[in-house]
């Protein structure tokens, strides 16, 4: 088939459209049936002992690098294009990033994809939270923190031969231990949840992990069929969000359609489920939940996000997907960051 004509004929601005919006529903349906959180697995770790949903976590994320390894093969496959393993990969930034978003996180009781799953469900309060988040990630993206992100940034950088985890480990077998060891963890985190007989979390983050994979592939065939028309990337939160803002503020501004897609079609796969589960129910801010907690945690999620170049999806998931050592250090600073936020501001 010829797919670069293909992709002519439909457009690579509607192409785009339909990858975000296919790659958000699905995500949105499999995390809504898991209750997929982070922020439940740093209260695990709190405790030293794992729920259900820390399993369901662990279970999404070996997935998503699973699937995402087996889909990547090929040169319609080729991802070394993608802005997170391309050229030399902040440190500072995910470790200084990922701790803001790591606190913001638990501050607002979620990262900034399970406050649109939780919006879904009727609850109001991921409204403030997901507005500073847009409007915070857009002043570190594109607007008066700059200059202040790229200082961040670039105070420790990495050269690309070690922008992925098995370009510096000292093994040459190391990406198949790595496999390895994602393929164990899989089946333990499934054997857990089949015993608890925790279904919808088995089959919702299977279907997380399947999200991200696809994304990978995807966006990566239509960038090799289309001249690089797009980069290869994944399901993230924090530049699609950053994007929409300028989108919806200024006439002028591009509309980022395959960001647009995935904030829109998890939106709408989250509604599905709630939908379905018949559990839509109105909820607004308390004394015990109080408005500023959830503005100051969106600052931090965004500008966090930003300076880490990824959200707990974006860089927790879909960059650890594909081993790239900043989203590793950005996954490993946010459960730290969660884990002193829940420590001194519960």
């Amino acid at each position: 088939m010829d797919f670069e004509q293909l992709i002519a004929d439909i457009g690579i601005q509607n192409l785009q459209l339909f990858i975000g919006l296919s790659m958000g529903l699905v995500f949105g349906v499999g995390a809504a049936m898991s209750h997929f959180c982070l922020r439940k697995l740093v209260l695990d770790l709190i405790v030293l002992k794992f729920s259900n949903a820390s399993y369901t976590w662990l279970l999404g994320l070996s997935a998503a690098l699973l699937f995402t390894q087996l889909l990547l093969q090929g040169d319609a496959s080729d991802i070394s294009e993608a802005q997170v393993i391309m050229g030399e990969a902040s440190l500072s930034g995910p470790i200084i990033g990922g701790l803001m978003f790591g606190f913001g996180m638990m501050l607002s009781r979620g990262c900034a994809s399970r406050q649109i799953i939780v919006l879904a469900s009727g609850n109001l309060r991921p409204l403030l939270t997901l507005f500073a988040f847009a409007l915070s990630a857009q002043l570190a993206y594109g607007g008066q923190l700059v200059s202040f992100r790229r200082g961040i940034q670039d105070l420790w950088r990495l050269d690309q031969t070690s922008s992925q985890l098995p370009g510096w480990l000292p093994l040459a077998q190391s990406y198949y231990m790595l496999i390895a060891f994602a393929f164990a963890v899989a089946v333990a985190s499934g054997v857990v949840l089949i015993k608890g007989r925790a279904w919808p979390q088995l089959l919702g983050a299977t279907i997380v992990g399947l999200a991200v994979a696809l994304g990978w592939f995807a966006t990566s065939f239509v960038a090799y069929h289309s001249f690089n028309s797009i980069l290869p990337q994944s399901i993230t939160f924090s530049a699609p969000a950053a994007q929409s803002v300028i989108s919806v503020m200024s006439l002028d501004a591009p509309f980022i359609r395959l960001g647009a897609g995935i904030l829109l079609g998890c939106l709408v796969g989250s509604l599905l489920v709630t939908f379905v589960r018949q559990d839509f129910h109105l909820q607004g801010f308390t004394s015990q939940s109080p408005m500023g907690r959830y503005l100051l945690a969106g600052m931090l999620m965004g500008v966090g996000s930003v300076l880490a170049n990824g959200c707990s999806v974006g860089a927790g998931l879909s960059g650890t997907a594909i081993m790239a050592t900043s989203s590793i250090v950005t996954l490993i600073c946010i459960i730290i960051g969660g884990l002193v936020s829940a420590r001194y501001s519960s």
